[in-house]
């Protein structure tokens, strides 16, 4: 047997045991609370925030130079960095509601890189809200794969990650699940719920295949996003289905080559007495199996993802036994081979099978762990074996 595989027998039996330790603990139900105070004249001002650490015990299948496999352990950012969160909410004037929104990030360093974590700003958004619905301006949340991407496994955990050194923020279920619908300066308007129905609609700034200044490559127009939601409320549970779209055109100068980034997805989450059913499908055209707009990490570069047709799914089961959750998913992410006159792919698929427990140890504290089984035609297959920990403000 490879020593990996002996990794996944070890990491399976802890994850038994880590599950064992959790349920034998009381259990809060009460949810962690953002810092909030008021004025006397009608404003809010609120601050929230998490810091997530993981511990990452991997084992990587011929990543070594000599190439045998490589094990590494190390403490590190999951697919959510840390991050503190400032909101400001004027007083409602003429039934309109303004509110402003600013999010600084923090990610875990790699290995042997000190005092080098990144910062960014992921959101900064004002929000005019009303009976006509609401309005978002500024750099915020993407509409495609917005709701795909709220799966339990990854969104709070580590999930998918680039190799045994890897740093900051982790893929999640990005190309073994869902296309990142990103943090884009973008103009959305959300309608009011009509009924359980709601539809929220957005120009997105472009993704430039290549980066920003490459003058060879033109986007004259921003990106189209869409998604519509329906949310049934029942004795016990809810149900939220969605379908979604987007539309990019890419103009390439020196071939006068000419390209579009479109796609759709649907999806559903089943809530009732304690569990959770999710999933999601969708199929693209120029986005390849990492699942990332414009850009290019199983496949090159954007440009060599041109008209490349590629497929995300994933589905998931979660039982929540009242602030401990158990869960499990599989997910892949593929595309077919592809040539244009600007680069080319050759085919690849991307599947990630995931366990996962959550315990809410206080109100602020929460304890996790998660196995993964990762396996690809261009990054090397592993198996880890993570604990986590995260305080939520």
């Amino acid at each position: 047997m490879k020593p990996i595989r002996k990794i996944s027998h070890y990491a399976t039996a802890a994850l038994f045991g880590v599950v064992l330790l959790f349920g034998t603990l009381a259990v809060s139900d009460a949810q962690a609370q953002s810092i909030s105070m008021d004025t006397d004249d009608g404003w809010n001002f609120g601050v929230a925030g998490a810091i997530p650490v993981f511990l990452n015990a991997s084992g990587h299948e011929g990543a070594r130079s000599d190439g045998e496999n490589q094990f590494a352990t190390r403490i590190q950012s999951g697919f959510n960095p840390g991050n503190i969160t400032f909101s400001v909410n004027a007083p409602e004037q003429n039934g309109v509601n303004v509110s402003a929104t600013f999010q600084i990030n923090h990610h875990l360093q790699g290995a042997s890189v000190q005092n080098d974590g990144l910062f960014e700003g992921r959101v900064a958004d004002i929000a005019v809200s009303g009976d006509f619905g609401t309005f978002n301006i500024g750099k915020g949340f993407g509409i495609f794969g917005g709701s795909a991407i709220a799966d339990q496994g990854s969104a709070m955990g580590v999930g998918r990650f680039g190799g045994p050194d890897a740093a900051d923020a982790t893929l999640g279920r990005i190309g073994t699940g869902y296309t990142y619908a990103n943090f884009n300066p973008r103009i959305t308007y959300t309608t009011p719920n009509l009924d359980g129905f709601s539809l929220k609609l957005g120009l997105i700034n472009p993704e430039k295949p290549g980066g920003a200044p490459n003058q060879a490559i033109e986007t004259t127009t921003p990106r189209f996003e869409g998604q519509a939601n329906y949310l049934a409320e029942f004795e016990g549970g809810t149900l939220d289905l969605w379908v979604g779209g987007l539309y990019q055109n890419v103009d390439v100068i020196p071939q006068d080559f000419s390209y579009s980034i479109n796609g759709w997805d649907v999806g559903a989450s089943l809530s009732a007495g304690g569990f959770g059913l999710r999933g999601a499908f969708s199929q693209t055209q120029s986005i390849g199996s990492d699942g990332l707009i414009g850009l290019g990490l199983d496949s090159g570069s954007g440009l060599d993802q041109a008209e490349a047709d590629g497929t995300q799914w994933y589905g998931e089961a979660t039982y929540d036994f009242g602030g401990f959750v158990l869960g499990g998913s599989y997910g892949e992410g593929s595309h077919d081979e592809t040539s244009t006159d600007v680069g080319g792919v050759p085919e690849n698929t991307n599947q990630l099978l995931m366990g996962f427990a959550r315990y809410m140890a206080t109100d602020q504290l929460t304890l996790m762990a998660e196995f993964q089984d990762f396996q690809s035609d261009a990054q090397a297959d592993y198996n880890a074996f993570i604990l986590g920990a995260q305080i939520t403000f």
